[in-house]
């Protein structure tokens, strides 16, 4: 394992945004999912080209189901309008991506190694008490990643993905868990830093 590295979040507000979107499976191997997004990506990218849109911010890839028997996902990428005919293929949806508040993560390094950075996020959770178990992730769902830099010209190194999971919106049950949490009076946009 690597020495603790520093674990950087803030709070976020995501603004609501028209994306054009592809749903997709796959195993839960990391193997599987890198293949099985790009594939999703350059389908997308491939309709994006076809139709002259213009993207509008970095892809993300959303995360709406996991369990151990596969990974259920959409890749989005945020354009300025949609096409002027609906979309030729099934698979592709054009509608926007709601507005929510987020932790958003941020992962420096190469994709192959983001798994460590979830190892992280997992941790830093469990340590607070706002991940009891593995089970809990589903509060946390559709979670998503977004690629900043092009991994086609970025070395990896200096690659930066943000890794965002949408804030429970229910706090109020006195049997809450999570209770405390999330008081009404925590700014909205908070930098935290944590060792791990």
């Amino acid at each position: 394992m690597t020495p603790a590295l520093a674990l950087e979040f803030v709070e976020v507000q995501v603004a609501p945004m028209l994306a054009v979107q592809m749903s997709g499976q796959c195993a839960t191997d990391p193997a599987s999912i890198a293949d099985a997004i790009r594939q999703k990506f350059q389908a997308l990218f491939s309709f994006i080209a076809r139709h002259h849109l213009v993207p509008n911010g970095p892809p993300r890839a959303i995360y709406t189901a996991y369990d151990p028997a596969g990974l259920s996902f959409l890749v989005a990428v945020p354009v300025t309008a949609g096409p002027a005919a609906p979309a030729e293929d099934p698979l592709i949806l054009v509608d926007t991506l709601p507005a929510t508040d987020a932790y958003r993560f941020t992962h420096h390094g190469p994709y192959t190694n983001l798994s460590q950075t979830y190892n992280q996020i997992t941790a830093l959770m469990k340590e607070k008490g706002w991940l009891r178990s593995n089970a809990d992730w589903a509060r946390y769902m559709p979670m998503w990643e977004e690629y900043l830099t092009d991994p086609e010209k970025t070395p990896p190194a200096q690659q930066l993905t943000y890794i965002y999971l949408p804030i429970p919106a229910q706090w109020d049950s006195r049997n809450d868990p999570y209770r405390g949490f999330r008081p009404a009076h925590r700014p909205k946009r908070r930098r935290i830093v944590a060792a791990l």
